[in-house]
């Protein structure tokens, strides 16, 4: 391996996340150069190996912040402002349709297909 690979996964050699294979070709790299020995000799010593029980303790401690999911309880808050948005809706058909009624505009064609809104009244 070159000083170019190597430098690129010293973090990774120094956490022992490196294939077997791989590992002893950085490790095998690291007796012979000098230049890379000093890059990963900060490196291994700043990265402390976690303890065995991390996980167990950071899973309890996830469960412990987690809230408890809420039972489906149906809201009885929720049928009434559904209807009041359809009973709106209805009132202003109905105050749309009353004011169309209420205007004395004839319709577009009368029975017989003659134009009554052009101003060509029977």
């Amino acid at each position: 391996m070159n000083c170019h690979s190597v430098r690129a996964v010293l973090d990774l050699h120094a956490e022992k996340r490196l294939t077997a294979r791989r590992g002893t070709k950085v490790s095998a790299h690291l007796e012979e150069c000098a230049e890379c020995r000093a890059l990963a000799a900060p490196l291994s010593s700043a990265i402390k190996p976690a303890s065995k029980d991390f996980k167990s303790r950071l899973a309890a401690a996830l469960k412990a912040e987690a809230r408890p999911e809420p039972a489906f309880a149906p809201r009885l808050e929720l049928w009434p402002r559904d209807l009041s948005g359809v009973a709106f809706a209805c009132a202003g058909l109905a105050l749309v349709a009353l004011a169309i009624g209420w205007s004395g505009v004839p319709s577009q064609r009368d029975m017989d297909g003659d134009e009554i809104a052009a101003g060509r009244l029977p």
